[in-house]
This record gives structure tokens, sequence and C-alpha cells, in this order.
């Protein structure tokens, strides 16, 4: 059996913070830009921040949003919470107000840290267009169990524009720190850490709750196999919305007492800047990522000689690409891996295997967690047979926050996730993911679902019908394609559909092609044959 080193016994990830603040009090933890924190800043500001919330009302397990792009105060923000014994729900600053602000409602979260703009988004001002100016207590008229608004990029906000993040601060002065120290320590492991949104075949996202307990063991193992060590930098890239972002940016970094340097938005000469200057070892991303990183001028004559580890999750990876990230960015070690929000981590390549078995495969379960494949009875299919992924462990989620009948639907009462990924597993155990059994696509590293994207272009107006594929993309890895119906009467235009998708859709989302069709495909059960679309996706793209 695989020995890896033991997970520390810190009851919470708060109790794992303030462990290693201590342990690495002088080591940087964060840098953003022209700001950046040691371990012992880090703690000090995240427990001046957790007495502001406790002092605003958060209670043991009650949620705090955030809907804002990385940065070093995101950082402080997340380890108050958890600190504080909140949990935290992260909403990706690429999400539109149609997209967030359902989050918000169904979360329930009476505090909400955001910022006033990111990528053309003004997120105070759509609020209000589409909840209401403020009412009483709350900031919007119809988001009441809203309370506070903190602005993440303000000091101090005036007018309307939500509570600056140092006025806020200051009123956790009120609170004796004593108050905090029973706080964090009255967490448990079993207490839920965070609750993440992600969309899914029903259309509507659905909350993923996972616990203290089994974040810090599937991110200290995830780690540990990956050779992640205390003198590492680590370029974080994937936004804290994200799982990969904020389980293995956030919380791997401070388990392992990593420096983290923040990237908001990738831009190859930006990052590869940041690589250079902070002599970073270790990042994370699509293979995409690292193509566009490698085609950079100079790279080829001057790689960056400071890379070690390289986590380039897909699943599959051209054997070129790994060549070419251990020639051309001088990377010791890069490791494929597999996982979901659901389960955490579920499998990843080890140190001693070929490029081969990295290029194809996601690699071996990691301790404590067990993979079945199975044919559509449930069976078990033997070695070599592709068939669904069923994931059972310690990774595996409670349950979907308020949402019952999707819990019951995804887990199996032995406690088996229905993962909906097709793989293969071969005779020396390593997973090879050839199929979505539903319909997801990954977008620049971003999971992307047909379901929720067709549902969201229906509220457009004048569509009858909408189905979206996933196609291949040299650039992107995948892209969405999406044939509509125009409801009767009514004409539609391509681009117009594209234009409304742009403005109100995360990027990853928009439609890289739509046509417009007078019907769709159908089987004899009635179903859009998106096999069938999805044929056709490809060629016209492949055609120009």
């Amino acid at each position: 059996m695989e020995q890896l080193e033991p997970v520390p016994p810190w009851s919470s990830l708060g109790a794992a913070l303030a462990d290693n603040a201590l342990r690495y009090a002088d080591r940087m933890a964060v840098i953003d830009g022209e700001r950046r924190l040691t371990y012992g800043a880090l703690l000090q500001q995240s427990r001046a921040l957790a007495t502001a919330l406790i002092a605003t009302g958060v209670k043991q397990g009650d949620l705090v949003a955030c809907w804002a792009p990385n940065s070093l105060r995101w950082v402080v923000l997340v380890h108050a919470v958890w600190l504080a014994g909140g949990t935290i729900v992260p909403i990706s600053s690429r999400l539109k107000i149609l997209e967030a602000g359902p989050l918000l409602e169904r979360s329930g979260a009476a505090h909400l840290f955001t910022v006033g703009e990111c990528a053309g988004t003004r997120f105070v001002e759509t609020l209000r267009a589409s909840y209401g100016a403020a009412h009483g207590e709350t900031p919007f008229e119809k988001l009441p169990s809203l309370r506070h608004l903190v602005r993440l990029d303000l000091d101090h906000a005036a007018g309307d524009q939500g509570e600056g993040f140092d006025e806020f601060v200051a009123l956790g002065v009120a609170i004796d720190e004593a108050v905090l120290d029973r706080r964090t320590a009255a967490v448990t492991g079993d207490d839920i850490g965070e609750v993440i949104f992600t969309s899914g075949t029903t259309g509507a996202p659905k909350g993923v709750q996972l616990n203290h307990a089994q974040l810090i063991r599937a991110y200290w193992d995830w780690s540990g196999i990956g050779g992640l060590q205390a003198t590492d930098v680590y370029l974080v890239i994937t936004p804290f919305s994200h799982g990969f972002g904020l389980n293995g940016g956030v919380i791997a970094s401070a388990l392992r007492g990593l420096c983290m340097v923040l990237l908001d938005i990738f831009e190859p000469a930006r990052a590869l800047a940041l690589i250079r200057s902070y002599g970073v070892s270790v990042m994370g991303g699509p293979p995409n990522l690292f193509a566009r990183l490698m085609d950079e001028p100079g790279v080829a004559e001057n790689p960056p000689a400071t890379l070690r580890v390289a986590f380039v999750g897909a699943a599959s990876v051209p054997v070129e690409i790994l060549r070419r990230i251990g020639q051309g960015l001088g990377v010791r070690r890069v490791i494929n891996a597999y996982g979901l929000m659901e389960a955490c981590v579920v499998s990843m390549t080890r140190a001693d295997d070929t490029q081969e078995v990295i290029s194809t495969t996601t690699g071996r379960v990691l301790p404590g967690v067990e993979v079945r494949v199975v044919d559509d009875d449930s069976r078990d299919v033997t070695a070599g047979e592709s068939g669904e992924i069923l994931v059972r462990g310690y990774g595996v989620m409670p349950g979907y926050w308020h949402d019952a009948a999707q819990t019951r639907a995804s887990l199996t009462e032995d406690g088996w996730f229905r993962t909906g990924d097709v793989g293969v597993r071969d005779a020396a155990g390593n997973i090879r993911i050839v199929d979505r059994k539903k319909d997801m696509f990954i977008c620049g590293g971003f999971n992307a679902y047909p379901a929720e994207i067709e549902d969201l272009l229906l509220k457009m107006g004048g569509l009858a019908t909408v189905s979206v594929v996933g196609v291949p993309d040299q650039r992107q890895g995948e892209v969405g394609v999406a044939f509509v119906v125009p409801a009767r009467g009514v004409l539609v235009e391509p681009m117009a559909v594209t234009a409304w998708a742009k403005e109100n859709l995360a990027g990853y989302k928009v439609p890289r092609r739509v046509f417009v069709r007078d019907s769709l495909p159908l089987n004899g059960n009635g179903k859009v044959m998106k096999d069938v679309l999805r044929r056709e996706a490809a060629d016209a793209i492949a055609a120009g």
C-alpha cells in the first residue's frame, strides 16, 4: 500500500493556518502585485476580519459569499471565514448578474464581498438594477437575506457603493479575541467549509458542500504526492471560485506553507514575467495554457530556470506538449489528475510514471478513495472496458446545499457518487477519461454544461428550442456551438444570439458559433441527437 506523510492533527482549516503561521511566520504567503503578506501577517489580518464577521452576526455554519476576482484580500477573507466558523460561497467573477444573482438568492448569505467592476461587469450597479436599491437594513430590496455588502477594492466606500474593507474590519474591535479563539476551537472536521455551485445537466446550479476534514486530507495528500514543499513559489491562475483555485491553490498553500503569486487573468507575457521575477516553481492549468506560455518570444532560447512541478489537468495531454513543457519550460515533473467538486481529488499520476501514462491517463486513485467502472446496469466492467466512473471515499461530498433530490440522484445508498464521466481503468489501475456522459465540455479550463447554457440562452426570448454541444478547439481545448430554433414568426440572426450571450454570460459559456435551424434532429424517444449536432458543428468549424 502506498505510504503518505500522515495528515497533521488539525481540527479545521482555521487551525491549520494558525499552526503554520507560527511555523512560517516570516515566510511570504501571498504576493499580489505590490501587495504581499507573510504568514504571520496573513493570520493577523484574517483574525481581524474574522472578529468583524462575528461582530456583524456571522455564526458558526453561516454562509459568506464572495463575488470577485482573485486578490490578496480574497485570501484574507476566506481564512477569516474559516477562523470564524463560517462557510465560504465563492461566485465566479466571470458570471453576469443573470447567473450570479440566483446563486446569491439560493445561498441566503447575509454577507457579500465584491468589487466595483471586473471584466466590464459593474457588480454593484447590476445588483441594484436587478434587486432594487437599499431597503431598510438590506443593501438591495429584493435580497432580504443580505445585510452587508463589503468592497474588497475600497478601503472606504461612499454612498450606496457598499462598506469599505477597512471600515468593515474596524467593526471587529468590539469583539474580544478570546471570543474568536473559542469560535475557531469549536469548528470540527465535520463542519462545512465551502459551498461551491456547479452546474449540471439539470441546468440549475447545485451547491457542493465540502467539510474541513475532507478538504484538509484531500489537498494534503494531493500536495504530498505532487511533491510540493514549503520552499515552493506557486503561481496561482485558476479563479478561487473554481475548486482547483480555492482548494488546490489557497488550501494547499496554507497546508504546506507555500508562497502564492496571484495572477487574476492569464496573459502569457505577464505570467512569464512573474515566473522569472519570483522564481516560481509550481503552476497548474490546462494544456493550452502551457502551450501559450511556451510560444512566448524568448522562451525557447531562454527557458525559466525555476519551474519544478506542473499540474496539467486534462483527459489527455499530447505527448508533444509534455515534452515541450519539460524541455521548453524546464519543468522536472508533470502531473495529470482527475477530480470533481463532489469528490475532491480522485486520481493522479505519480513521480515514476512514464510520459505515456501521464499523457493518456489521470493516474491511480489516492489512498482512501475507491473507484468502480460500471455499465448501464451498474455492473462492474473488466479492466480495459469503458463505463461510468463511480467514486466512494472520504472526499465525496455530504450532499448538495438544500437539494435533497439531486443528492439522492447522485449518491447511492452505500455512498458511491455517480460522476457521469465515462472512463477505462487499465490493469495497472490507471484511469483514462474517454467521454462525458453528461455532455459537459471544458473550455479554457472551465467546466461548461450545455443544459445550463441552453436554459440561459432561452432567456433571450424569441427562441423555441436550443441545443448546445462542445467541440474540439486548438486554443481553448473545447468550445460551445449552439443550434437554435426560433419561436414561430420570429426572425433570429446568429450574430444577435452571440451578442446577447456575450452581454449576459461568462465568456467560456458563449457559443463560438450559432446555427439557426427550423428543427433539431430527434431520436425515437424525442430527444435531441447531440451526436449528430456534434459532428455537424465540428465539420462546420473545420471548414471555417
